[in-house]
Formats: C-alpha cells, sequence, structure tokens
C-alpha cells in the first residue's frame, strides 16, 4: 500500500504592530494567506478520504475459493441396485455384473456460499454411461428437483463443470442439496468407479 502523508504548504509569518499594514494584496496579504489555507484544507480532505479508504480496505477479507470433498458413499435408492464402498473408501459396483447403478449422496456447502464448479473423479472404461449430477431440492417439495450440475462420466474424468448460472448461492433455509450417480448399460469387465466428489466455492 502507497504511503500516506499531508506535508501543509501554509507558513504563518507573524505580523508586527505598528509595522505591518492589513492588505488583500501582496506575498504578505489575506488573499494569499487564505488561499494557501485552502488549499491546505482540500489536500487534508483527500488525505482523509485516502486513510478511510485504505482503513475498510484493511478489514475486508479477498474472496478465496474453498474446497468441500467427499467421500463417495452413495446411500441407495430403492429399487435400483446400490454402488458399493471398497476398502480404499471408492464407490464401486457391488458385483461386476451390475448393469445398473444408483445412489445418492447428501451435501452441506456453508449457508450463503456462492458454488463455482462441482467435480467428480474416478474412470469409466466401458461402453455403459455414467451421469454424476448435483441437484438442489425444495425443502417443502417431496417430488421435484433442479439440476445445478452434470458431470458425464467416460474414460478417466475428474474436469470440474460450472454451476448453473442464476443457481450458484447456497440457500439451505430453502433448499436441501445431494448428488446422484447414475450407471446404465454397464457390462461384464466393464472398470467403472467414482473415487471422491468435491464442491468448489466462495464463502462471504
Amino acid at each position: 500500500m502507497t504511503d500516506i502523508s499531508f506535508v501543509p504548504t501554509f507558513k504563518h509569518l507573524a505580523w508586527v504592530d505598528n509595522r505591518d499594514r492589513v492588505a488583500a494584496g501582496g506575498q504578505n496579504g489575506f488573499n494569499v494567506r487564505f488561499d494557501a489555507i485552502q488549499k491546505d484544507l482540500e489536500k487534508l480532505s483527500t488525505v482523509v478520504g485516502d486513510i478511510d479508504t485504505s482503513i475498510k480496505t484493511a478489514g475486508q477479507h479477498p474472496a478465496v475459493p474453498r474446497l468441500l470433498s467427499l467421500a463417495p458413499a452413495f446411500v441407495a435408492l430403492p429399487p435400483s441396485t446400490a454402488w458399493s464402498l471398497n476398502r480404499y473408501g471408492v464407490a464401486v459396483r457391488h458385483a461386476t455384473s451390475d448393469s445398473d447403478v444408483t445412489g445418492l449422496l447428501n451435501v452441506a456447502p456453508p449457508d450463503g456460499a456462492r458454488l463455482v464448479n462441482f467435480r467428480a473423479t474416478g474412470q469409466n472404461s466401458g461402453a455403459g454411461s455414467l451421469a454424476i449430477t448435483l441437484f438442489r431440492s425444495p425443502l417443502t417439495g417431496t417430488s421435484s428437483r433442479e439440476p445445478l450440475a452434470q458431470i458425464t462420466a467416460t474414460g478417466t474424468f475428474g474436469d470440474p463443470v460450472g454451476i448453473t448460472p442464476g443457481k450458484d448461492k447456497v440457500e439451505m433455509t430453502a433448499f436441501r442439496y445431494f448428488v446422484t450417480a447414475t450407471l446404465t448399460g454397464a457390462v461384464d469387465g466393464d472398470s467403472i468407479d467414482i473415487t471422491s466428489v468435491q464442491l468448489t466455492y466462495i464463502a462471504d
């Protein structure tokens, strides 16, 4: 931050009784003196403004992206076949013959935060279709949900995707948030796993 300073330009020259005459003009006249005082006051006003701005800026915290990382512990959605967690904390098919698998993972981002992106990591080396989707659903609703971001997971995946514009603010008093992972059409021998689910957000 640039140093803030003020150097006055007005220097009072004392008048002497019975020698100096009161005058408006001249080097020692009222006009010159009051003009110098006015300029000093204007500069001082600018300096005070700079100080105020610096104090306010010092009290502000920069918006730093934060990361919420979750283990892919998807719960079953009956009657669908559920994901299983292996001993490494990775979501996998319970049996390699499972062609369709679905699960749900609740997430709780900080209330009031702004969601930046959604990310899931893992691999889908087979012909099956794997969709991993972030939703929000009204607290008072039982049959509606809004997609906020979706990952079509093929090959080795892990690229983040953006949040639907206008739906990025977290409102925990109005919505619940969750992620679904849905696999369809997989065949025996396909290598499919989900290693993590992540949300990047900015908190005020």
